[in-house]
């Protein structure tokens, strides 16, 4: 290809070096092409590499934002649960784990305080908040027990006998307290109302220690702040509080039956019971009684339907005539 660069008179091995010289300097066909695609195709991953760490930096200030805000309320919820509870109030299940130990361990023989012998000194002291437990012997051996034994514990026959005896210590007068309690249905409902589960207690009392809000302020996982929000939610905090401010401590422990003895139905044979009454303001027992159960002395029906309720309402009746001989029943 002809050139100013080559003259005539040069050497032809001179002019014929500076034209391969040119010709290797050719662009190829398409060159120009290619090297404008490999240009675009850098600024696009630039482009995309800049959007990514964008929306990262976006999506990180994003979530910290949500979970600071997840933070403050979940703790401005947390502050209005538990502000209302007092100290002694959030020690209440610790006490009542140590009276549970002390009332299954050897029974020290019946107690009974002068002041609940006295006219109308029981009905007085049980219309009051009263926290109740019921479960075997067995179940009360250490706070673990204790709480696996309270998801079960509901205010039942004794209760419900205790706080409104029947008429009579009759068959008849029995069951239908106990159906009553079994079904509970309005009247027992309303007898028993002032009557709280320690399991509510139980289940809720680490809500409403430091180190729960202690982990709130410091998590920094929003899905770990959703799921406390969620078991705030699900804790029975209302419960809770009526246990933790409960005036008295009424349980119920049962002892091992009569292996010889044939169960009922539904478990109940031959027993001791023990029952417990506490003064949780003063921490002083005013009440400690073991009874026999055995409902081998009902119909076969009764003892088939309801063995366990009626003995629970027999039970509640003794206990009664302990503290007031004579007056068992009020005629309901």
């Amino acid at each position: 290809m002809p050139t100013l660069l080559v003259t005539k008179k040069m050497p032809a091995e001179l002019a014929a070096r500076i034209e391969r010289s040119l010709a290797g300097r050719r662009p190829r066909p398409g060159a120009r092409f290619a090297a404008r695609s490999t240009a675009l195709l850098r600024f696009g991953l630039l482009f995309v590499v800049a959007t990514v760490c964008v929306s990262l930096v976006s999506s990180f200030r994003r979530t910290k934002r949500d979970t600071q805000d997840g933070r403050a309320a979940l703790l401005a919820r947390l502050h209005e649960e538990v502000s209302s509870v007092t100290e002694r109030e959030r020690e209440t299940t610790t006490r009542v784990n140590a009276w549970l130990r002390q009332l299954a361990g050897k029974y020290e023989g019946d107690q009974i305080a002068s002041e609940l012998t006295a006219s109308g000194a029981l009905d007085r002291t049980l219309s009051r908040p009263l926290l109740y437990i019921r479960g075997p012997l067995t179940g009360f051996e250490s706070p673990a027990q204790t709480a696996v034994t309270a998801v079960d514990s509901y205010p039942d026959a004794f209760t419900l006998c205790l706080l409104s005896p029947p008429a009579e210590r009759s068959e008849k007068r029995l069951r239908a307290k106990a159906r009553a309690a079994r079904v509970a249905d309005g009247d027992a409902m309303r007898r028993t109302a002032h009557v709280a589960r320690l399991h509510d207690a139980l289940a809720a009392s680490p809500i409403f220690e430091a180190a729960w809000a202690e982990r709130v302020a410091y998590t920094t996982s929003l899905e770990r702040l959703e799921a406390m929000g969620r078991e705030l939610d699900r804790a029975p905090l209302a419960g809770a509080k009526r246990a933790m401010r409960a005036s008295f401590l009424l349980v119920v422990l049962d002892e091992p039956g009569d292996s010889r003895v044939p169960a009922e139905l539904d478990g109940e044979r031959p027993h001791e019971v023990r029952v417990g009454l506490v003064d949780l303001a003063r921490d002083k027992l005013l009440l400690r009684l073991r009874r026999p159960v055995d409902p081998s002395w009902l119909s076969a029906a009764s003892r088939a339907e309801l063995a366990r309720d009626i003995d629970a309402c027999s039970l509640a009746l003794d206990v009664r005539a302990a503290v007031t001989p004579g007056h068992e029943a009020r005629g309901d």
